[in-house]
């Protein structure tokens, strides 16, 4: 089944004319021009007075922060092709509603000013929320600002609690550009059900498609649990402290639509359990305290074909930046694992990765993406998981968005705690609880149609869906059963302003299947984000 997958993404990566990113002649830079507008126009404004007290309560994104995500200096070379990269940068940010990047002609034919042009998105967001999966009730409170005094950087609290008991609070920052520089820093405090959490990040990653150097270092620690489900209950509760540390670095070559990077990886874990808790607890085998660490290298290549600007695929009227081409990576090295009242083990750990995705005439994309990793002991797999996904879109329908999708996990713990794959609800099977099906190989099947209703109200967009869902999930040791089917339809809301490249998500769902002589009633629900997206 594998390679029957890798062949068809090896074959559809073969389709289709190139289309690098090098094609465009080059330029000197002369000029760099940035405007940044708020979030409602001066007409808007001045025509509606709530879009003129969002501004007034708005910071309007520095300057400095788009120049930030600028990487050519004046006097040095530019393409149309690196112009179109910095307006993708722009908008992965988040922070703007949109962002629009074009070089100006000079007099001189050699010479090309950098025009930069952006308007922000809501940035403050607080108050109330609740949302809801069938009788699965979540709510809390929150209170954040992304782009705090116009820096892009990000201060948030949250608490969150659900009708299962769990509860989540945390205070969080985001330095954007940590001390003037390209590296992001992140804070997070908090505490749950369970006792405080607490972590701290720096990342340096790759801010364009030539840069040659990326790294992370990652600490956190806390009081966690792992739940185990049944019938959409909490059966067994498995609570751990633990101390953590990831450390990166990555090395880049080669040109801006075809390149290499090599890296080092080391993972350090340190857990100590607690008993197993709940009805099934004394099902759930729960290992000894373990330290573990991975050392290891990286090797990836990407070839990229083409960048795409779409509406209408994940997003309504946001734009959305598709990347056409092909990358693959592996990952090897050992874990030193050492596990209370065993002896120390050294484990040869692998992790492969593969991914396609192509563009077929103007509408039509088709992606593949399969990664899996295994860890060894003996010459036997002791932890190996897979997972394969595989989407298609076809836009030629307009104002229709045929979506479909295909996605396949399967997974084995044999020292750490037990792997259980959900699905439900909140797992792209809709129209049953969002915990009800549990088991350790998972197959589901998802055809959405994606209706433009190219009607607004004030600043929202609105959309339709009509879909069918299938899934099936089992232990390992069995075959695949009887299949979980569904069909409903619902409503996508988008928001350039508001919403930014997220929809808010409404569906009714009508489950087709009594399962162990259970029927399940129709199922409402609501969430941010598509069930599966490019």
């Amino acid at each position: 089944m594998y390679a029957a997958l890798l062949a068809v993404a090896a074959l559809a990566a073969a389709a289709g004319p190139r289309q690098t990113t090098e094609e465009s002649a080059a330029f000197t830079l002369g000029e760099i021009e940035i405007r940044t507008d708020p979030i409602y126009s001066e007409e808007t404004a001045a025509r509606q007075p709530l879009a003129a007290l969002v501004n007034v309560t708005h910071w309007t994104t520095r300057d400095s922060v788009v120049r930030r995500e600028i990487w050519i200096r004046e006097g040095e070379s530019i393409s149309e092709s690196q112009a179109a990269e910095i307006e993708r940068n722009l908008r992965a940010t988040g922070l703007f509603a949109e962002a629009h990047v074009t070089l100006r002609e000079t007099d001189d034919a050699g010479v090309r000013d950098l025009v930069v042009v952006t308007r922000d998105k809501l940035s403050i967001s607080g108050g109330a929320s609740a949302s809801f999966v069938g009788d699965f009730v979540s709510g809390g409170v929150s209170l954040a600002e992304s782009n705090l005094f116009g820096t892009g950087d990000r201060l948030g609290f949250s608490f969150r609690e659900n009708d299962d008991g769990e509860r989540r609070g945390s205070l969080s920052y985001r330095d954007r550009y940590f001390l003037g520089t390209w590296t992001t820093m992140t804070a997070e405090a908090g505490e749950t059900e369970r006792g405080n959490f607490a972590g701290l990040a720096f990342s340096r990653p790759f801010r364009h498609l030539a840069d040659p150097f990326a790294w992370s270092l990652v600490g956190r620690t806390g009081t966690l649990d792992r739940d185990y489900f049944a019938d959409d209950d909490v059966v067994a509760e498995v609570p751990f402290d633990e101390d953590s540390g990831l450390a990166t670095a990555r090395w880049r070559s080669g040109t801006r639509d075809r390149f290499w990077t090599r890296g080092l990886v080391a993972d350090f874990s340190d857990r100590v359990y607690g008993p197993a808790e709940g009805p099934a607890g004394g099902a759930i085998r729960v290992p000894g305290d373990t330290t573990s660490v991975f050392l290891g290298g990286t090797l990836s290549g990407t070839d990229i074909s083409e960048f795409r600007k779409v509406q209408g695929l994940d997003t309504i009227d946001f734009i959305q930046d598709l990347r056409i081409g092909s990358s693959a990576s592996a990952s090897a090295g050992v874990t030193l694992r050492d596990e209370a009242g065993m002896d120390p083990e050294v484990q040869p750990t692998f992790r492969l990765s593969a991914d396609t995705s192509v563009a077929i005439g103007p509408d039509r994309y088709f992606t593949a993406r399969l990664g899996g990793n295994a860890r060894l002991f003996d010459g036997d797999a002791v932890g190996w998981a897979i997972a394969t996904d595989l989407h298609a879109y076809d836009l030629s329908f307009h104002p229709h968005t045929i979506a479909a999708s295909i996605r396949f996990v399967e997974a084995e713990e044999t020292q750490d705690l037990p792997v259980q794959l959900i699905l439900g609800e909140g797992n792209g099977l809709r129209g049953y609880p969002r915990r009800q099906f549990t088991g350790e190989r998972l197959l589901r099947l998802n055809l959405e149609d994606r209706i433009d209703l190219d009607a607004r109200i004030g600043a929202f967009h609105f959309g339709a869906v009509v879909f069918a869902d299938i899934g099936w999930i089992e232990d390992r040791d069995e075959g695949f059963g009887e299949p979980r089917r569904s069909v409903g339809f619902g409503m996508r809301i988008g928001s350039e302003s508001i919403l930014g490249a997220n929809v808010l998500r409404v569906d009714l769902s009508f489950p087709l299947d009594d399962i162990d002589g259970e029927s399940f009633d129709p199922l409402l629900s609501a969430s941010l984000g598509q069930v599966f997206d490019f």
